[in-house]
């Protein structure tokens, strides 16, 4: 994403087309060279955007998809031809207001300028549902007809695993067994702060070890990528990966959450899209909103994320120790509440979301080509 990782709905969709759409020729466009030779290595479609066969690529494309925003596609948005047609997956819609929607911490004119460019460009936004599509037309501001409920194509995975996600689990796992996994994954702060694991005044860490030792539970730590580059954060998941029961599951470990997520058994989270996706999967979630008010200010939430939170909420560590302890009873307090969010956010709840945003695809390739493929002025 951002021109430069391999992951989340692009890398599904890209996938999906080059085992089931190969006539649609499906190809990769990168702003890394890492990925750009580990693709190549692989034997997948790819350019470098930055070289003359990517601006080739990009001239002659009649739909383009991206995740992020126009940097997945081009060295420089600007340069998109008048003729393309894009079809945006985005990264999943949160509970959390972004970009035009963002109550306090507002986006800059410059970013502003760049997503109504954007915006203009778009041709179809996927979406889950029609809830989704209205709340995510306050954060984009596109034009409510553009939302397409499709579903996302990394959902897929959790209904049919591909082999290969199946093999890079195991390679993770490297022999080991447990009775089940807990992955932490909380969500951006946008670089306001760091987001703190386990930010209670109570904090054990040693009740924490033994209760996962006790239990044979695995309890992976995945921060934010951008997370990473504060030092303190670096160094507190470090010291929380002392246990043979804790360790980081970070991008550059496992880079697709998605690819991993239909191994995990429970997931602690805050404001992060990844709860939505986890909700297919209709296993128990635990949530830390330790710093909702400076949350509700800055950000806001686009539904009244309290009443409709799909898990206990969890202020102290005793609190969050008993809610870990109903997991390994079995005890599934939250199971109504799930079900009834699953309901809101997901019209689909089948593997076929690939299939329904080729469809789109389809449509657009039905159309008479437009005359053009000049420069946009």
């Amino acid at each position: 994403m951002n021109g430069r990782l391999y992951g989340d709905n692009s890398q599904h969709l890209f996938e999906w087309m080059l085992e089931e759409r190969p006539d649609l020729k499906p190809l990769w466009a990168t702003r890394s060279l890492e990925t750009w030779r580990r693709l190549r290595a692989e034997g997948r479609p790819v350019v470098f955007a930055y070289s003359l066969a990517g601006l080739h690529a990009l001239l002659r494309a009649h739909v383009a998809v991206f995740t992020d925003n126009l940097e997945d596609l081009a060295m420089d948005p600007w340069i998109l031809p008048d003729a393309l047609q894009l079809i945006a997956l985005r990264h999943g819609r949160s509970v959390k207001r972004v970009r035009f929607a963002r109550k306090g911490h507002k986006i800059s004119e410059r970013e502003a300028k760049n997503r109504r460019f954007e915006g203009e460009l778009i041709r179809f936004a996927t979406s889950t549902s029609d809830f989704v599509s209205e709340i995510q037309e306050l954060c984009l501001e596109i034009g409510r007809e553009k939302h397409v409920v499709t579903g996302y194509p990394r959902n897929d995975a959790l209904f049919e695993t591909p082999a290969s996600h199946r093999r890079q689990w195991e390679e993770f796992l490297a022999g080991r067994s447990f009775e089940r996994v807990i992955l932490y994954a909380p969500s951006w702060r946008h670089g306001r702060y760091y987001t703190r694991f386990f930010p209670f005044e109570d904090f054990d860490q040693g009740r924490l070890e033994d209760l996962l030792e006790e239990s044979r539970s695995l309890l992976l730590l995945r921060p934010h990528r951008l997370d990473l580059t504060f030092p303190e954060n670096r160094a507190w998941l470090g010291e929380l990966s002392r246990s043979e029961y804790v360790c980081t599951a970070t991008h550059d470990e496992l880079p697709d959450v998605n690819s991993f997520l239909p191994f995990v058994d429970s997931l602690i989270c805050d404001y992060s899209a990844l709860y939505h996706d986890f909700l297919l999967l209709d296993r128990p979630m635990m949530f830390i909103p330790y710093d909702i008010n400076d949350f509700e200010q800055q950000n806001g939430f686009l539904y009244p994320y309290l009443e409709m939170l799909p898990g206990p909420d969890l202020r102290s560590f005793d609190s969050f120790l008993e809610a870990l302890q109903n997991l390994v009873r079995g005890d599934d307090t939250h199971r109504e509440a799930r079900h009834a969010l699953r309901d809101q956010i997901h019209t689909h709840q089948d593997p076929g979301s690939c299939a329904r945003v080729v469809a789109l695809i389809d449509e657009i390739r039905s159309e008479a080509p437009p005359a053009t493929a000049q420069g946009r002025t």
